[in-house]
């Protein structure tokens, strides 16, 4: 028999949809937090995971950020039980292992429906034909109208300042990232699609560049939905290959590459941004890579500087 774990703070709804899983013939499991969601997979393996996002010590896209950082989410598909009336942009990351969103209030017999539809125990509901994959979409996410925004900013009537041509990445050397936001800002809201990897927060940003709806991945060890553990590089080089590969004419801005070097070493965040670049120059897209020269030595800033275009900010440049 198939296993559904049901997670969520609120013992009412535990209670009502382990209810409905049993009716609709599958072995509910319910855990009422988040570790104790990561708990009850690693020792139950469930076939489907319902995940509420809005808990309190660890939240569901804390769990499901653990979970595909482990590679659990290969095998386990996961839905997001939500009260939003929009998910929003700051989910960037984890849409390709979402396999659907059930918005709270809901029916029984929707929740039958869309149990059985994921587990694959009837027909694929209307508006998805059968060539489409469950989690096909932009960036795997699936294609239905709780979808997120698409993430483009709105375009601006001026002239764009900085013709960033595409298949080239940018090192620009500042002491702080000024110039290379104001790079990416003017491609973003110029119909050019934008990702951003920083070390500063996602709040922050968006108030002083004016980013509404770019997607921000926020380079932090604190929990939360728009965070990369920064030692985790592998899944961060992935997601932005992954961008760069779907969203044909974009644009990718790294802020952060310091703290990145610090948290795992030089060699590794090297090889990272060198393959981030080659799929930069594969799919014609566009890289800035914000850095401190104050904080490389001449051999690391050499290295860096192999196979992108300079641009060294007055500030930036070496007194005589």
């Amino acid at each position: 028999m198939k296993k559904v774990l049901v997670t969520d703070d609120n013992a009412a709804i535990l209670e009502i949809v382990s209810e409905l899983i049993s009716a609709a013939g599958y072995q509910p499991l319910v855990a009422s937090d988040g570790r104790e969601c990561l708990e009850i997979i690693s020792s139950e393996a469930p076939d489907l995971v319902l995940l509420d996002i809005n808990m309190p010590d660890m939240d569901g896209w804390s769990v499901l950020r653990t979970l595909k950082e482990r590679g659990l989410t290969d095998r386990i598909k996961i839905m997001m039980l939500t009260a939003n009336t929009e998910i929003g942009t700051d989910i960037f990351g984890l849409q390709d292992v979402v396999f659907g969103y059930i918005r709270k209030p809901f029916n029984n017999d929707e929740l039958s429906a869309r149990l059985r539809e994921v587990l694959g125990d009837q027909p694929l509901s209307v508006g998805m034909t059968r060539t489409e994959s469950p989690r096909k979409g932009f960036l795997g996410l699936r294609r239905r109208r709780e979808e997120p925004e698409d993430g483009m900013e709105v375009a601006r009537s001026s002239a764009k300042v900085y013709e960033l041509r595409r298949g080239f990445s940018y090192l620009v050397k500042e002491n702080k990232p000024h110039k290379s936001f104001e790079m990416f800002v003017d491609q973003v809201t110029h119909n050019i699609q934008g990702l951003c990897i920083t070390r500063q927060h996602p709040t922050i940003l968006r108030k002083e560049w004016g980013l509404e709806k770019t997607p921000i991945i926020w380079l932090s060890n604190q929990l939360g939905k728009v965070y990369v553990n920064p030692t985790n590089i592998g899944i961060l080089s992935d997601t932005i290959v992954r961008f760069v590969e779907k969203s044909g004419d974009s644009v990718v801005l790294m802020d952060g590459v310091e703290f990145l070097i610090v948290n795992n070493d030089f060699e590794k965040v090297l090889r990272m941004i060198h393959h981030i670049t080659e799929a930069v120059m594969e799919n014609r897209s566009r890289l800035i890579v914000s850095v401190d020269p104050r904080t490389l030595d001449i051999r690391e800033l050499a290295l860096l500087e192999r196979n992108m275009e300079i641009i060294e900010t007055e500030e930036a440049r070496p007194h005589q």
